[in-house]
């Protein structure tokens, strides 16, 4: 998977734990509606550290949270494609 698949998975996985929809977690994070939803469909080609961190802050976890995840483990990451 590359890293905008691994992103959109976090996020959605994070949003499902919450059973929140996107336009909540656009709400709570101040990221807007129409971003938040490229990044669920995997088409946000731009998703900044800036943005994590705001997405970060509205499901309240620290970056570290985000990350630690298994989809980032360098060894399930593939940008070549």
């Amino acid at each position: 998977m590359n890293t905008i698949q691994a992103v959109s998975a976090r996020v959605i996985q994070l949003m499902n734990k919450r059973d929140w929809s996107a336009y909540r977690l656009a709400f709570e994070s101040g990221v807007p509606t129409s971003t938040v939803s490229n990044i669920i469909l995997g088409k946000c080609k731009s998703c900044n550290f800036d943005t994590i961190l705001n997405l970060c802050r509205g499901f309240r976890i620290e970056p570290q949270e985000f990350i630690l995840s298994p989809m980032f483990l360098l060894e399930n990451l593939d940008d070549n494609d």
